[in-house]
This record gives structure tokens, C-alpha cells and sequence, in this order.
């Protein structure tokens, strides 16, 4: 058995194990120590024969010799107080006392662990087992569901009786062959038939279901090796003479100079072109003419890979986002895994990856628990936002640290000078990712009370009132955020002042709470939100089917158009310049610490925006669909409500976990659920309120994720939770995907993205629970629109809405021609019988005794026996 070794020499004195006798100290002995002492483990000392006698001079000898390398330099002083000559070397197989090795200090603990003293028998005990008493049986109802389940017999027992004539008794058989046809009736064949005259309907039935594990059965199998002595010799290769006098050696700058100008001549060849690329095959690729189906790859080629070891290690990535203004920085949000046990934790983080340094990361944002949900501010990606499994709301600021996400311009770098002298040991501190404080949380009391699930801006072009009324933004800045949780609820937050604050500072010191804000604006822009921030909106989703809420777990708003605002761009851009480079004057040119002197207006001065659809599709945590309003309601108290859900489908199995809409049509949304069912994706139009245009049936494997193309409308990707990667195209195929890519990565995708970097870069991004994100390129066979796809997949939207309208109707007219179910027995019972229409029968009869009764009275009347 191969030998343990470590790879360091020797510990200080630590804490004494638990148990640990003070007269002896765990030793770590080298595979070298071990071999110069005889002492190695499993083969001098083993676990029948642990003991090994050290020669107190050699120990000596050998502490002169290694000074503080020796194994023994932390025991010397023990070992010169020894008085005896040979010390007890005890090898420790099960790591009793911590280490492989322990030396015994003084001559008693040697004679203690040769000559263990021999342990008295116990006394034998008496145990006096007590057997239980009966107790008396307490009936709660079992004894009569056993009763139900048994089987009785409800009717007398049939008897039958066999008899046979004595004289046939005994009598000689003659058994012959012949035609069934030859005799009539010579066949009987009873044939199965339903019987008009039974009608036996099931109703109830009790099924028992039971849940078992997968039966799985692996094994592996152990290769031995032992440990053998080898050696391996190598010889120079020398030229012989002649070979010499035909090639001079040359030194090493003369063979540099000569090959330097090709080889920055191949370097350049690689920057402007790829030279690997098949020319052939790319000839023709105008897409207005050519289909690119079959006639190039449609695999996803892997680009780069962003993993941080010191951060990601034990960690799975729940939701990331692209930076919206620097084009190679992406952030991610990850959090520990809840089976995973690590030694050395560094909590729930954002992290932001550069495509300039994909394994380290440049920013750390610290989060106070783990984040379900994030978002960039649309007008100022400095400012970001997010949600915690705590039900709380947290808002980040990084514009003193957005100069570390820019790539590195060489001309212009500080460190652009090689220093020759460090030899690749310079300092690194400086490169360290900076951990980011977050600026300002909500209060556990004013927030969510379940995880906040999803969370997302409102565009910089308009506002919303504590009415929900849209109105116009005179800020021209992205100021309020919509969140939503499984706690049946949607609110929206707003990160300016409120106006009551404002109200709360006496006039005397205004001046004096102006400059303190001022001076802190510039490190914490929203310190007026700590522990004051609240929703000014809350919406409840009341079930529109049985009691109870609805529990979101996505939403989605209306693509609304941003008015263009260049002062917020040329912010973002300049974000880590301490705010100076906000622009000029103005209501709008506000930089990122103006956050702090924005005061939420009043409604009153605000104009009403008719024109905003203030609806949205929601995905709950049962499957449903809700779409609804967030405009309050009032009722006839005049007082605020939430509105009621306008209409809500149960297409899907469970949670639904994406809602996207189409970038190329605003009232396309895309959903899909992550566990199997009748259906994982759906595709719907806004305003068809008689259920989605497109059903796609489950596949194989969970689907854990899913988004649109951004340059193909016909094209959607799935992440599913085996790491596949699925394409689907609603023109070509709608029952499966046109292709599928496997082993995408290793673990379960947890979050896809598209991004687009020029009209030639096209990528999908992948997150997995192994806290790796990939980057894939999009062949072009899918990120290539053909000619007129926008317009072929705008008409088969409308057939599709065309198709189900029809469906509708027909739907209506069989419901109207299917016969009335009969009456039951309790229905005949309390509705009393209605008069129908007579039959003519009926009104011959009725006729006769109208005839019957003028005749009567007519005769009475000549009789004068009437009035």
C-alpha cells in the first residue's frame, strides 16, 4: 500500500485533542523522515506492530543537520529533557490524536504503551426488563374504514348438484375423429356481447398510490497498485561533425531577430481574418437570397468560459444579466447550494465577469442573503437592484467602481511598462475584486413575506401614482421598480425622497441638513431610503376560482419605447468619475449622486398618460397565467382596491418559471414550466383572452429555462435541466425541436441569455449550478433571418389566432346541440313540474270538453236552472 506522505514538515503546538494525554504529542513525519528513521508506514510499522524505538542521538543528529526544517524542531527542547536513549515512535493508523505519528514524552507513557496495564472484568449487571403494559385501545375511526374494505357475502351461496346414471358407470369409451361441419350444432362457441338490459356505471372507485425511490444499481471497482522502483535515463542528442560544420549555432537573439517580423506577420493574419474558416462553404451567404438550412453547421461552438475559484466553488448561479452599455461585462447572481458543506464561505454575491479576465471577477456586490432576482436601471446601469430570499429589496451604486469594468487601453495604462526585475512575482493586491456595499435595503416589516421571485424597472418614460395612473416623468429617469413574491402580492417601490421626509426638516437647519446630505451624496446616494423604504403600491391577486391568492413567481410588462436621453448615456459612460461628468444643467442632466435630491412630485402638477398599457402576464407557482391590471380600483366607500384578474388559463403542470416576450412583436409572450406535463412551453398573444396560439408538447428532460432569438422571429432556445440545449422554429416544426444540442455543460442549466455584440457576433449564454457561465457562438444557420420571416411568422400568428377563433365557435355549437343531462332523483324532488307546451292530442281533448261544458250550459239554461 502506497506510503502517506504530507507536504509539510511539521505543526506547532495546536489545541490537545480531546482524550489526548499530555505525556505525548502528535508528530507529522515526511516520507524522507520516515525512510531515514526505518519507521515507514505500512511496511516497518504497520497496525498489528505500531512501535518503533528512535535512538535519541540520532534524533539529535538530525535536528543539527535540518535546523527548523526537521520534523522534530518543534519537540526539541522535549527531546533534550528525555533522560533515557531511545524514545517510543507510535504509529497511528486511525488518526486517533490527529496525526499519522505520535513520540511518547517521558519513560512512563513508554512503559504504559508496551505494557498496557491489563483492564479488571467488569462486574456482571442485572437488568431488569420491564415488559410493557397493555393500554386500553382508544378507537378514532380505523376499525370502521377496515370494516368498509373487507369483503362480505351479501347473498346466500348458489348450490349445485352433478349426477350421473348408475348403468353408465364403468361403460367401454369409443373415441373417434370427425367434421365439425358434418353435424349441426356440432360447434358451440360462446361469444362475448354487451347486455342492453345492464348499465353499470363506476361511480367511486379507491386507488392506493404508493411512492417509491428509482431503483439504481452502480458499481466500481478498485485498481491495487504497488508501489515499484523505476528509473529512467536520458541521453543528449549531439550533432555529429559534419552536421555541425553544416549548421552554425546561433545564439538566441540572432534566431529571436530572424523569426520576429513572421511571426507578428502571422499574429496580424489571425486578428483581421480567421484562417481557419472554409471559404467554400461561406460562399453565398446573402441572406436575401439563400436558405441556410443544411449547408452549414448548426452546432453551438463554446467562445469563453467565466468561473472565479475563489467565489464559485460550491455556489450555482440562479440569475444573470449583461451589462446594458459595456458590451464584454456580464453580472451574475449566486448563492450555496443547500446539500453543499464548504469549510471557507463567502456568502451569497453579484459577480461581474470581463471578457478581459474571464476567471476573476472585477466587481463583488455583497448581498445580505441570497438573490433570486436582479435588474439594471435602465438610465443608469451604475444603480442596480435586487431581490432577497428574505422578502427584502436591495439597492446597489457602483459608479466609484465602474472604471474596473472598461477593458484595459494599453496606450494609456499606468502598469503598461514591463518591469523585467519581478520575474512574474509583482503584487496582485491591486487587482483584487473590491467588495461593494450594498447602498440601501428595505425593512423586513414593509416588505415581501415570501422570496421575491422576480423583479423589474419601469421605463424612464413615464411614472406611476399610488393609484397606479401612469403620468409623465419630468426626470426623464428610471425612478421606480416593480417587484412580485409567492406571497400573492406585486409591489412598487420608488428611490427618491418621499415628500414627508422632506416636510420633517425644520426650517432653521435646512441649510445645515443640505450640506451634510450633500457631502454624503457622494459615497451613498439613497441613504434617505435605509430603513424607510416601503411600497407605495401593493397589489393583491385575488383567485379568481376558489378562495385564496394567487402566488407570482414571474411577471412581465409591456416593451414600452424610451424617450432618448443622451445625458444619461453620457452618465452611464462616465460613471466612475465621482459624478462630475453628469452633464450640464437642466431637470434631467442628473448624474448618479443627484439620486439624492430627487423628491418623489406631486400628482396634482402631473399629466395623465392615456396612451400606457398598464396590463401584465403573470406565472404563479401552480401553473396559471394570470394577466391583469395594477391600475387600484375604487369601490363605493371610495376606497382603494386591487383590481381583480381579468382572465387566467392552467395550461401548465407547476411553477412557471419564464415569461418572455418577442423582441420582434410586443404582443407575442413566450412561458414555460420546469417540471414534465401535458405542456412545458406556450405561446400567447395579448389581448386573445380564449387561451394560447401554441401548445409545444413536453420533451425529454426538465425545462429550466427559455428565451427568444434576438435576430430570428421564428426561433426560441430551451435550457433543459440535463444540460441540453434545444432549438425550436415555429415555421418549420411545432411538435419538435429542429435541434438539439447536448452536454452543453455538465450540471443543470439554470438561466439562459442571448447577446448580441455586432452584426457578425452572435452568442447564447448559459449559467449552470456548478457556478460556470459558457458562451456559445449561434451558428449562422440561426441567428440568419430568411427573406420575409418577420412577415411569414406575423401570418402564421394570425392563423393560429384564426384557427382557435374557429375552434371557439365550434365549441359553442356543440355545447348548444348536446341534449340536456336528466334530472336527478333530488332534482325532481325539490323542482316542481313545469307546464310545457300541449301536444295535439292534448288540445283535441281540451276542445272536446270546452264543447262539452258550452253544451252544459247551454242546456241548464233553458231549463232556467242558471242565473
Amino acid at each position: 500500500m502506497p506510503s502517506k506522505t504530507s507536504t509539510t514538515s511539521s505543526t506547532e503546538e495546536g489545541p490537545a485533542t480531546p482524550g489526548q494525554p499530555e505525556d505525548i504529542i502528535p508528530m507529522v513525519l515526511t516520507s524522507a523522515t520516515q525512510q531515514q528513521f526505518g519507521c515507514v508506514a505500512d511496511e516497518d510499522v504497520t497496525g498489528e506492530n505500531p512501535y518503533k524505538l528512535l535512538q535519541k542521538d540520532d534524533i539529535l543528529e538530525d535536528m543539527r543537520t535540518k535546523a527548523a526544517v526537521s520534523d522534530f524542531s518543534p519537540v526539541k527542547q522535549m527531546i533534550l529533557d528525555y533522560p533515557e536513549s531511545e524514545l517510543l515512535l507510535v504509529y497511528d493508523r486511525d488518526f486517533t490524536y490527529g496525526q499519522m505519528f505520535y513520540l511518547a514524552l517521558t519513560p512512563e507513557a513508554k512503559e504504559r504503551i508496551l505494557n498496557p496495564p491489563e483492564a479488571e472484568p467488569e462486574e456482571e449487571m442485572e437488568i431488569e426488563i420491564q415488559t410493557p403494559e397493555p393500554k386500553e385501545w382508544i378507537s378514532l375511526g380505523s376499525e370502521k374504514e377496515i370494516d368498509e374494505e373487507s369483503v362480505k357475502e351479501t347473498r346466500e351461496k348458489f348450490i349445485y348438484k352433478f349426477s350421473r346414471a348408475r348403468r353408465e358407470f364403468g361403460s367401454p369409451l369409443s373415441l373417434s375423429d370427425r367434421n365439425v361441419a358434418d353435424v349441426k350444432d356440432g360447434n358451440v362457441e360462446c361469444l362475448s356481447y354487451q347486455d342492453r338490459r345492464f348499465n353499470i356505471k363506476l361511480l367511486q372507485r379507491d386507488c392506493a398510490v404508493q411512492a417509491i425511490p428509482i431503483l439504481q444499481s452502480s458499481s466500481a471497482q478498485t485498481l491495487w497498485k504497488f508501489m515499484r522502483n523505476n528509473c529512467t535515463q536520458y541521453t543528449p542528442g549531439v550533432l555529429k561533425k559534419d552536421e555541425q560544420e553544416k549548421s552554425p549555432p546561433l545564439s538566441l537573439s540572432d534566431f529571436c531577430n530572424a523569426v520576429t517580423n513572421r511571426v507578428l506577420h502571422v499574429l496580424q493574419q489571425e486578428e483581421i481574418m480567421n484562417v481557419f474558416k472554409d471559404d467554400w462553404m461561406a460562399l453565398g451567404t446573402d441572406t436575401d437570397d439563400m436558405d441556410w438550412s443544411g449547408k452549414v453547421s448548426d452546432v453551438l461552438m463554446l467562445n469563453q468560459a467565466f468561473s472565479d475559484p475563489n467565489y464559485c466553488p460550491g455556489k450555482e448561479i440562479i440569475c444573470m444579466h449583461w451589462h446594458p452599455t459595456i458590451p464584454s461585462v456580464m453580472a451574475v447572481a449566486m448563492r450555496e447550494k443547500k446539500k453543499q458543506q464548504l469549510i471557507k464561505s463567502t456568502g451569497p454575491l453579484i459577480v461581474f465577469y470581463s471578457f478581459s479576465d474571464p476567471t476573476h471577477a472585477k466587481i463583488l456586490l455583497e448581498c445580505p442573503d441570497n438573490i433570486l432576482a436582479f435588474e439594471f436601471c435602465p438610465s443608469d446601469p451604475n444603480i442596480i437592484v435586487g431581490g432577497c430570499v428574505n422578502g427584502q429589496v436591495v439597492l446597489w451604486e457602483i459608479s466609484a467602481h465602474v472604471a474596473r469594468l472598461h477593458p484595459v487601453q494599453h496606450g494609456h495604462h499606468k502598469h503598461h511598462s514591463v518591469k523585467t526585475d519581478t520575474l512574474g512575482f509583482e503584487d496582485k493586491k491591486d487587482n483584487k475584486a473590491p467588495l461593494v456595499r450594498y447602498s440601501a435595503m428595505s425593512g423586513v416589516e414593509n416588505s415581501h413575506k415570501a422570496p421575491i421571485t422576480d423583479v423589474h424597472w419601469l421605463p424612464q418614460s413615464f411614472e406611476v401614482t399610488a393609484q397606479g395612473v401612469p403620468v409623465e416623468n419630468k426626470s426623464n429617469l428610471s425612478v421606480q421598480l416593480i417587484t412580485c413574491s409567492p406571497d400573492s402580492t406585486l409591489m412598487f417601490w420608488d428611490i427618491r425622497m418621499p415628500r414627508q421626509v422632506r416636510q420633517t426638516i425644520p426650517e432653521k437647519k435646512q441649510n445645515d441638513s443640505e450640506s451634510q446630505m450633500a457631502n454624503y451624496s457622494d459615497n451613498n446616494p439613497f441613504k434617505h431610503l435605509e430603513r424607510m423604504w416601503k411600497p407605495f403600491i401593493t397589489v393583491a391577486l385575488v383567485n379568481m376560482e376558489r378562495n385564496g391568492d394567487y402566488a407570482p413567481i414571474k411577471f412581465n410588462l409591456y416593451p414600452f419605447t424610451n424617450r432618448p436621453n443622451t445625458t444619461n448615456t453620457i452618465v452611464a459612460e462616465s460613471g466612475g468619475d465621482g459624478g462630475d461628468g453628469g452633464g450640464g444643467g437642466g431637470g434631467s442632466a442628473l448624474g448618479t449622486s443627484d439620486y439624492s435630491q430627487l423628491q418623489v412630485p406631486s400628482a396634482k402638477g402631473l399629466t395623465p398618460l392615456e396612451d400606457i398599457n398598464t396590463k401584465i402576464y403573470i406565472g404563479t407557482q401552480d401553473g396559471e397565467i394570470v394577466y391583469t391590471d395594477w391600475k387600484m380600483e375604487r369601490n363605493d366607500l371610495d376606497q382603494l382596491l386591487s383590481p381583480k384578474p381579468l382572465h387566467f388559463f392552467k395550461i401548465h403542470p407547476c411553477l412557471v418559471n419564464t415569461i418572455e416576450r418577442s423582441p420582434f412583436f410586443k404582443d407575442i409572450v413566450l412561458t414555460g414550466t420546469s417540471l414534465f406535463g401535458s405542456c412545458n412551453i406556450a405561446i400567447w398573444k395579448e389581448g386573445v383572452l380564449d387561451g394560447p396560439l401554441f401548445l409545444f408538447p413536453s420533451s425529454e428532460g426538465l425545462c429550466t429555462s427559455a428565451c427568444w432569438s434576438l435576430t430570428r422571429p421564428a426561433i426560441f432556445f430551451l435550457g433543459k435541466g440535463d444540460g441540453k440545449i434545444e432549438v425550436w422554429n415555429i415555421l418549420e416544426k411545432t411538435g419538435e425541436a429542429v435541434h438539439v444540442q447536448e452536454h452543453m455543460t455538465s450540471g443543470k442549466i439554470t438561466s439562459i441569455k442571448p447577446w448580441t455584440i455586432s452584426s457578425k457576433q452572435h452568442f447564447l449564454t448559459l449559467a449552470d449550478d456548478l457556478g460556470i457561465v459558457r458562451v456559445f457562438q449561434i451558428p449562422p444557420v440561426f441567428h440568419m433571418a430568411y427573406r420575409n420571416e418577420r412577415a411569414n411568422v406575423g401570418k402564421c400568428i394570425h392563423q393560429q389566432q384564426e384557427r382557435l377563433n374557429d375552434l371557439i365557435k365550434r365549441r359553442e355549437v356543440w355545447e348548444s346541440q348536446k341534449p340536456p343531462p336528466p334530472p336527478s332523483e333530488e332534482q325532481k324532488k325539490v323542482e316542481p313540474e313545469k307546464v310545457g307546451t300541449p301536444t295535439t292530442e292534448e288540445q283535441d281533448v281540451m276542445k272536446e270538453y270546452n264543447d262539452f261544458l258550452v253544451l252544459e250550459e247551454n242546456i241548464l239554461k233553458s231549463m232556467g236552472l242558471t242565473p
